[in-house]
């Protein structure tokens, strides 16, 4: 009898043994499993992660000098730094999450290549815009210098020349009849006369000539009790007289004279002629 309780006791032993061991292989697969799975999902994790990142890296890489575009891939950046941070938080309790986040990350990609695409083609014709502009810009540089060069060409064209011009100097008697003569001593009025050339660019209608006669003392001889004065060039200067001429573009005949007051010393006269802003003519005449 002892001896079979003892065989008994021995047999449920073996049994609770074995139970035992069943129990710790079972524990130990399923710590096994789920260590397998989190490892598992920590990998998947990070290689959604990576793509995500790889989209991003293409995104910047496609820098652009258009603002608009510039804020659309930061946007769009934004967009994928908040799907990264989604996929961190996943955790072995919310496993079912990561399908759902892997079919976004997949449509992200599609997303985003088609997105990088349009960008790259939207700087191209941006590079292609900017050369244009850039060959318009110089054409037009071009142009404003080539028409500077020709409205400076018409300006000095439309101004007034001489084909010639002669000084000379008289003796006025009372009766106002003019004798030619080349004494000092004997001179009262001197002149000056010209032909104004052929001029098609210069404007047509009255023009003023004036005449400055400088003495050998270099003097200008002028009216003492009517100093007159003119601007040329943005300086005043003395005159010794004036008359205004109908200019039609044709070739004109004019004459100035002044009347001297005082009588004159001998040496040479210079006569120049001016329009109302540059001298026109120059001649001399030496009175003995």
């Amino acid at each position: 009898m002892s001896q079979e309780l003892s065989q008994n006791r021995q047999s449920v032993i073996t049994i609770l043994l074995v139970v035992l061991l069943a129990l710790v292989g079972a524990l130990s697969y399923f710590a096994f499993d789920q260590s397998s799975s989190i490892d598992d999902l920590e990998q998947e994790k990070a290689a959604l992660i990576t793509q995500l990142e790889d989209y991003k890296r293409d995104l910047n890489a496609q820098s652009s000098a258009n603002d608009s575009l510039s804020s659309f891939i930061s946007q769009e950046t934004a967009r994928l730094n908040e799907m990264i941070s989604k996929i961190e938080k996943v955790n072995s309790a919310s496993r079912s999450q990561i399908k759902s986040l892997r079919n976004e990350v997949f449509s992200l990609r599609k997303h985003i290549s088609n997105l990088t695409e349009d960008i790259d083609s939207v700087n191209r014709e941006l590079s292609a815009v900017v050369e244009v502009k850039d060959s318009i810009l110089l054409d037009l540089k071009a142009e404003v210098v080539k028409s500077s060069t020709l409205a400076k060409k018409v300006e000095k064209g439309a101004k007034l020349q001489l084909s010639s011009i002669e000084a000379s100097a008289y003796r006025l008697n009372g009766k106002g009849i003019e004798k030619a003569t080349n004494s000092a001593n004997r001179t009262n009025r001197v002149k000056v006369c010209m032909t104004i050339s052929k001029n098609t660019l210069a404007a047509k209608g009255e023009r003023t000539l004036y005449l400055r006669i400088n003495t050998p003392d270099r003097r200008v001889l002028a009216a003492n009790s009517d100093e007159k004065t003119m601007w040329v060039g943005g300086e005043k200067m003395i005159y010794s007289s004036s008359q205004v001429i109908n200019y039609n573009g044709d070739p004109t005949g004019c004459c100035l004279s002044f009347n001297s007051q005082t009588e004159l010393s001998s040496g040479s006269y210079t006569f120049a002629v001016y329009t109302s802003n540059e001298k026109i003519g120059e001649a001399r005449l030496t009175l003995e």
